[in-house]
């Protein structure tokens, strides 16, 4: 019988790389057919973004093979405001759910099972016919700014985590605050395409990507979304202390960076394909996380980090739970001196090649393989 895996998360497949999508292509590598959904964009989105029509575009096109295992499926226009209103959530999952299940007719004698990471398919269960229900749990949804109401999210998930057969959380504070909900809860962190971001360090110089080459030395670079949970604020007082350093953001913007955009020295290039990204971190001398410390990141388990180590590279962040468990390969820096002192400490001695091997060591151990084992090995265990 074919093993369907029905993935549903936030990212559109050709966006930032997260855990669902590297996840999904190591199952498609192992036995499993992967049906990835991609989130759906809401009757008003266009009116913030337009690029979200594209995805009303790929809707029409229906189901997408992206290799012999693995599917793309892309969903209807739906109501805005679901994650405020229960209600509305009930109309959108069940949309949704009418155009998975005719997908999912394409995969004859199939036995599916349900691989969500958003709390809000609760409401889609009773239109789905599956064998099992896994939750991963990589944010606290209920965090998010926008049109959230954190009370339904939680509401929807936990009523998630009761019915689901087994649960996993990034963070350990995503563990602790959610292991009453199900008693088959596990803590498997993120990880990182260890060979693949390791690579760096063998990149020429004339490999680096033309928009950066030209940027001087000492550059500090972030690599990811640049939305309101990092502090713009924190990166205009450091680059405006270091006229020196060139800050290059690599990323798509979803938040204003009107603050930074006069500064000669602050580099914002715009979202970059992942498989270019290792020649992006070759040319940074220091990689940083600048997030704000706020309920959203008190439980982020940053993928970047664990990809920043693999590449060897020296780190900077702000003191996230979750990144402190690195503390003394990494800096901790919480504000803006204790962040020049940091660069200092990296640029003026030899740390980068003292830490180098012991940071590449971390990513090596936690890499997306080995997480994706012991996940797999976990939801195998539901069938004995």
């Amino acid at each position: 019988m074919n093993k369907i895996l029905l993935t549903i998360s936030a990212g559109m497949w050709d966006g930032i790389q997260h855990r669902p999508h590297h996840f999904a292509r190591r199952a498609a590598l192992n036995n499993w057919t992967v049906l990835y959904v991609e989130p759906p964009a809401t009757l008003i989105s266009p009116l913030k973004n337009r690029t979200t029509i594209e995805r009303w575009k790929y809707w029409r096109e229906g189901l997408r093979k992206e290799t012999e295992s693995l599917y793309l499926l892309s969903l209807p226009p739906i109501f805005p405001f679901g994650n405020m209103n229960r209600t509305i959530n009930r109309i959108n999952q069940r949309i949704m759910a009418k155009t998975i299940t005719k997908a999912l007719q394409s995969f004859s004698n199939s036995k599916v099972t349900l691989y969500t990471f958003l709390p809000n398919t609760v409401d889609m269960l009773p239109y789905l016919n599956v064998e099992a229900v896994i939750y991963d749990c990589v944010d606290d949804h209920g965090s998010f700014s926008g049109f959230v109401d954190k009370k339904i999210v939680l509401e929807m998930e936990k009523d998630l985590m009761r019915q689901a057969d087994i649960c996993f959380a990034t963070s350990h504070k995503l563990y602790s605050d959610r292991k009453a909900w199900n008693p088959n809860f596990y803590l498997i962190p993120n990880g990182t395409d260890h060979d693949f971001f390791a690579k760096t360090a063998s990149i020429t110089e004339e490999e680096i990507p033309a928009d950066v080459a030209d940027l001087s030395h000492p550059t500090i670079g972030f690599i990811g979304g640049i939305s309101d949970w990092v502090d713009l604020s924190l990166v205009k007082q450091v680059a405006d202390s270091r006229p020196d350093c060139n800050f290059i953001f690599i990323g798509p913007i979803a938040t204003d960076i009107s603050l930074l955009e006069a500064l000669s020295n602050v580099h914002f290039i715009g979202p970059r394909r992942y498989e270019h990204l290792p020649y992006y971190l070759r040319k940074f001398d220091i990689c940083w996380i600048p997030f704000k410390i706020n309920e959203l990141t008190k439980s982020v388990n940053p993928i970047k980090l664990y990809e920043y180590m693999s590449s060897g590279k020296p780190v900077i962040s702000t003191p996230l739970p979750e990144v402190k468990h690195f503390e003394g390969l990494i800096e901790i820096a919480k504000d803006k001196q204790e962040t020049i002192v940091s660069i200092d400490r990296i640029l003026d001695s030899n740390i980068n090649d003292v830490n180098r091997e012991k940071r590449q060591k971390v990513g090596q151990d936690n890499s997306w393989d080995s997480r994706w084992q012991y996940a797999e090995h976990l939801i195998q265990s539901l069938q004995k």
